[in-house]
């Protein structure tokens, strides 16, 4: 009996943290997104906020200067920090990503005209 208990508290340890990795995940499946929105309502406003475009721009002018740097060690410790600073961005930013439309997505079909 106290076997069960274990697993069964086991299990419920298991989907927790299951859905704790769908809940903050970014990049997922449709099925993934279904269950993220029944736990968080998705916001009405989808715009981008400027904020976010510069701060990328910043991430990305910083590294441009990092990879300029002669010595390598000092372009590493560089390189580092702005890796830092783009994975605190991802996570700021996953609200909005941007949606692909499903005519980008489809591939181009040809026909063969002989």
């Amino acid at each position: 009996m106290p076997f069960l208990i274990v697993l069964l508290l086991i299990h419920c340890l298991v989907i927790c943290f299951i859905l704790a990795a769908i809940i903050n995940g970014h990049s997922l499946t449709k099925f993934e997104e279904k269950i993220r929105e029944l736990f968080i309502k998705p916001t009405g406003n989808e715009d981008v906020p400027e904020e976010l475009y510069d701060e990328a721009y910043e991430i990305v002018m910083d590294l441009g200067k990092a990879l300029e740097i002669d010595n390598d060690m000092t372009k590493h410790d560089a390189v580092q920090v702005a890796l830092k600073r783009v994975e605190d961005f991802r996570d700021d930013s996953k609200d909005y990503q941007l949606k692909q439309s499903n005519d980008e997505q489809e591939k181009v079909k040809l026909k063969v005209i002989k």
